[in-house]
């Protein structure tokens, strides 16, 4: 048997850790790394002052999350994003590439500096069903 969860119980543990990211929350495009060692920014955009929701049914949907007209850039491939605090510690750590991720990317893995990037949507689940 796999562990499941109610529904009551996915949307607190999703509100509590979207509620972790407070104001001034950043999503940071970044090269290879992990939660411990994240890599290099390629792009940071700005979330909202509440940058998610409330939970429904397990998945927070963010508010409006401003894009990066100018981004750093780097040679190399975006491979991961991170949702972090205004004081940058890192709440999210999650893949990203073209399709099939947990973040894909539209217009290119490589970001160049002066580039602009954004995000349409994002969601965010803490416990599966």
């Amino acid at each position: 048997m796999s562990t499941t969860h109610s529904t009551a119980a996915r949307n607190a543990a999703t509100d509590a850790v979207t509620a972790l990211l407070g104001a001034g929350a950043k999503m940071c495009f970044r090269l290879a790394g992990n939660i411990g060692a994240p890599g290099a920014i390629a792009a940071t955009l700005a979330m909202s002052a509440t940058a998610f929701g409330a939970s429904a049914n397990g998945t927070a949907t963010a508010n409006a999350i401003t894009s990066d007209t100018n981004a750093a850039g780097n040679a190399s491939a975006v491979a991961t994003v991170t949702l972090q605090t205004s004081g940058d510690v890192i709440v999210i750590h999650a893949a990203v590439a073209a399709s099939a991720s947990d973040v894909n990317m539209s217009n290119g893995l490589v970001v160049a500096a002066g580039d602009t990037v954004s995000c349409s949507s994002l969601t965010y689940t803490a416990l599966g069903a």
